[in-house]
């Protein structure tokens, strides 16, 4: 039995066709997450996004930087920056949270000891249960337990491992509470860990073998 001439199974798809077709439902998406800057007030999230861009900035000198503690100085006024931004988002949880990061990097600055990390961990817990609030602030007491358990690792390959975790957490949790410049910054700086884990710890292996 011949086939030829016979109509195939499946018809050819239009891929422009197919793309303009979803066109009109992503813009519905769109437009119902960005409706969700109004209910913060528009002069609160515009300055709390212009905040994020100042972090922005300061992390990416401390990333140029060599010297320990002076990372670790851009990175203290980053995360006031990013905590003052999601004061402005009423945010309260995740924003006293970040506070406890700024003074955990400031201790950073003068010991390394261990130790801390459980103190900064009771920290943690006590005054999110003070701040529990909703759901969603689940997220980012997680991502903040992960933060200070990643704080105190003995090298940089778990260090970097830890954070990348952590850091993942919490652009999910920026994405929840509709934080565009949040989502950016924590994008940038996952990347930028990644980039340098594959430099240090997968092309320099290879480059060993």
């Amino acid at each position: 039995m011949s086939w030829r001439g016979t109509k195939p199974f499946l018809e050819p798809v239009d891929d422009t066709a197919l793309v303009l077709s979803t066109l009109p439902s992503m813009l519905e998406l769109f437009q119902t997450y960005f409706a969700q800057a109004p209910a913060f007030g528009w002069n609160a999230f515009w300055i709390s996004q212009s905040l994020m861009l100042v972090a922005l900035g300061c992390d990416l000198v401390s990333w140029q930087c060599q010297q320990r503690r002076v990372i670790l100085m851009w990175l203290t006024v980053s995360t006031i920056f990013i905590g003052t931004h999601l004061m402005l988002l009423e945010e309260y949880t995740a924003g006293t949270l970040i506070y406890i990061s700024t003074l955990r990097f400031i201790t950073s600055i003068f010991t390394t000891n261990a130790k801390f990390m459980w103190g900064f961990l009771v920290l943690i817990l006590v005054v999110a249960g003070l701040t529990y609030e909703k759901p969603i602030d689940l997220i980012a007491i997680t991502a903040n337990v992960i933060f200070n358990y990643a704080a105190f690792r003995p090298n940089d390959k778990t260090l970097r491992l830890w954070t990348m975790l952590g850091t993942s957490i919490w652009i999910s949790f920026n994405i929840l509470i509709f934080t565009p410049a949040g989502i950016f910054l924590e994008s940038v700086f996952l990347l930028s860990n990644l980039a340098g884990y594959y430099r240090y710890y997968i092309r320099g292996t290879k480059n060993l073998t």
